[in-house]
C-alpha cells in the first residue's frame, strides 16, 4: 500500500497558496468600463472564431508528404495528402485508442469487494433550489448497499423549499441530517467545506442533489480506499429528451474519451465534486474546495494532483444526473464550466512563478489543453469543408465512424447495465458535439478575459 500523501503542516497547500495569489490581483479586471469590455468581448469572439475557421480551411488544404512502407516492406515510399486527411487520421486514432483504453480499464476493474459495513461515510449533498430533485440523491443513497452511511443535506439560508424538503427526510430517516449553510453561504464549495468542518467521519463523499447513485458505488469506493486517497465515479446525464441526449453524448465523448490517453500518460485523474468518495485526510490536505472558483471540482482536481494524492476512477458503476432541459441551459451551463476552466488555468499559471514540484509545472499544460483544445475542435469543421470541396468527402467517414461507434458502444453498455433506457439513434450525431462544444469553450475563454465579473449560471431542474 502506498503511504498516504499529505502536505507538511509548515507548507501551504496548493489550494491555500492559489487563493492567496488570486486575491492579490483580483481587482484589476473591474477597472475597465463595462461597455468597453463588452464591445471588446464580442469583437474578440467573432474575430477568433473567424480566424480559426479560415486558418483551419487554409491549413486543411495544404499538402504534406507522408512516408509509408512499400508493398514488399523493403523500404519507405511517400505519398502526398492534404492536411485535412491527416486530421481525419488524428481524430480517429485519438478517440479510437481512447475507446480501447476505456473499455480495457472497465474490463479489468475489480469491484467484487463491496462491504456492507465499515468506516462511517458522510455523504454531503449540497442543495440550492433543488427541492424537486432532492429525492433522487437521498433515496438512492439510502437504498445503497453500504449501511454505515450518513447523508448530510446542506441547504442555503434563502432556500426555504429545499430546507423544508430535507427536514422531511431527516424526520423520518435516522441517517439523514440537515445543515443550513450559515457559515460559508453562496457556493457549493462552501457548503461541502461547512459539512466537513462539523462532521468527523473517516471518509467524506459528495453527490449532487439530482444524482441517482448506483447502489453499489459507495461500498465499492470504500473498499478501494484501502489503496488510494480519492475514488471518483462515473456520471452521465439521463438522455430522456433531445437536449438531454446531446448532453449524454457530450459526456461520453468529452468526459469519458477525450482525456483517457492523457490520464494514462500523466496520471492526472479528475476528482470532482459529485460521485466522489475520499479520505478526510485527503480533503484536508488540499484545504477542501475553493469557494471562489466557478468550477470548484476542476480546481480541486488540480489541487489533488499537485499534492500527489492518489485518485482512482470507478467506471463500471455509473450514476445518472439530470441533463440540461433547454438549449439556453445547455449553453449557459457549459459556458460556466469553461469559464471556470479558464479561471483555473489563470490560477495555475500564476502559481507557476513559485513551482514546488514537476506537477506544478505540468498542471497548467494539462489545463490549457482543456481550454485551447476547443480551437482544434472548431478547426476540424473547416478541414471537413476542404474535403467536401475537393471531392474527398469519403475520408470523413473515418472520424465519423470512430466517434459514433465509440458513443454507440458506451450507450449499449449503459443500457445493458440499466443506467439509461434503450439505445436510439442519437449516437449518429455524436460528431456534431465537438464543434458545438468548441464554440461554447471559445466564448467562455474570451468572456473570462473581457467581461466575466463572477456571475453564476444556474440551470432549471426537476422540469
Amino acid at each position: 500500500m502506498r503511504p498516504r500523501n499529505a502536505l507538511p503542516s509548515t507548507s501551504p497547500s496548493p489550494g491555500r497558496l492559489r487563493r492567496t495569489l488570486r486575491r492579490a490581483g483580483a481587482a484589476a479586471r473591474t477597472l475597465r468600463p463595462r461597455s468597453l469590455r463588452e464591445a471588446a468581448d464580442a469583437t474578440a469572439y467573432v474575430g477568433l472564431v473567424a480566424a480559426v475557421v479560415v486558418a483551419g480551411y487554409l491549413q486543411g488544404g495544404m499538402t504534406v508528404v507522408v512516408a509509408v512502407p512499400t508493398v514488399l516492406g523493403l523500404g519507405l515510399g511517400s505519398i502526398v495528402v492534404v492536411q485535412a486527411v491527416m486530421a481525419c487520421f488524428t481524430v480517429s486514432g485519438m478517440f479510437g485508442c481512447s475507446a480501447l483504453a476505456l473499455f480495457g480499464q472497465r474490463a479489468v476493474e475489480t469491484t467484487d469487494r463491496r462491504p456492507a459495513t465499515g468506516p462511517t461515510v458522510t455523504a454531503v449533498v449540497p442543495v440550492h433550489r433543488d427541492a424537486e430533485v432532492l429525492d433522487r440523491s437521498v433515496e438512492s443513497l439510502l437504498d445503497g448497499h453500504y449501511e454505515d452511511l450518513r447523508v448530510v443535506v446542506v441547504a442555503e439560508p434563502d432556500d426555504g423549499a429545499s430546507i423544508e424538503r430535507a427536514r422531511e427526510y431527516a424526520a423520518r430517516e435516522e441517517r439523514v441530517e440537515v445543515l443550513v449553510n450559515t457559515r460559508y453561504p453562496g457556493s457549493k464549495a462552501g457548503a461541502v467545506n461547512y459539512a466537513a468542518e462539523v462532521t468527523d467521519s473517516e471518509h467524506l463523499a459528495v453527490f449532487d442533489a439530482d444524482e441517482r447513485v448506483d447502489p453499489r458505488f459507495v461500498s465499492s469506493a470504500v473498499a478501494r480506499l484501502d489503496d488510494c486517497d480519492v475514488v471518483q465515479g462515473r456520471t452521465v446525464p439521463e438522455p430522456d429528451g433531445l437536449v438531454e441526449t446531446v448532453a449524454y453524448y457530450e459526456s461520453v465523448v468529452l468526459g469519458d474519451l477525450s482525456q483517457r490517453l492523457l490520464t494514462l500518460v500523466t496520471d492526472f485523474t479528475m476528482a470532482a465534486s459529485r460521485t466522489v468518495v475520499m479520505r478526510r485526510s485527503a480533503f484536508e490536505a488540499v484545504d477542501g474546495y475553493d469557494p471562489e472558483m466557478l468550477t470548484e471540482d476542476y480546481a480541486f482536481a488540480f489541487d489533488c494532483y499537485e499534492a500527489d494524492l492518489d485518485v482512482v476512477e470507478l467506471l463500471s458503476q455509473t450514476s445518472t444526473i439530470e441533463g440540461a432541459h433547454s438549449v439556453a441551459d445547455w449553453w449557459g451551463q457549459r459556458k460556466r464550466w469553461m469559464t471556470g476552466y479558464a479561471q483555473t488555468l489563470h490560477d495555475l499559471l500564476t502559481e507557476c512563478r513559485s513551482p514546488r514540484n514537476y506537477r506544478t509545472l505540468l498542471a497548467p499544460l494539462l489545463c490549457a489543453g482543456s481550454v485551447f483544445g476547443n480551437v482544434f475542435m472548431l478547426s476540424l469543421v473547416s478541414k471537413a469543408a476542404v474535403l467536401v470541396v475537393s471531392g474527398a468527402a469519403t475520408w470523413l467517414a473515418l472520424p465519423v465512424a470512430t466517434l459514433a461507434g465509440a458513443a454507440l458502444a458506451l450507450r449499449v453498455s449503459d443500457a445493458r447495465r440499466g443506467r439509461v433506457g434503450g439505445v436510439g439513434l442519437g449516437w449518429l450525431a455524436t460528431p456534431l458535439v465537438l464543434p458545438l462544444y468548441s464554440l461554447v469553450g471559445i466564448r467562455a475563454a474570451v468572456a473570462y478575459l473581457f467581461t466575466w465579473d463572477g456571475e453564476w449560471y444556474s440551470v432549471a431542474k426537476g422540469v
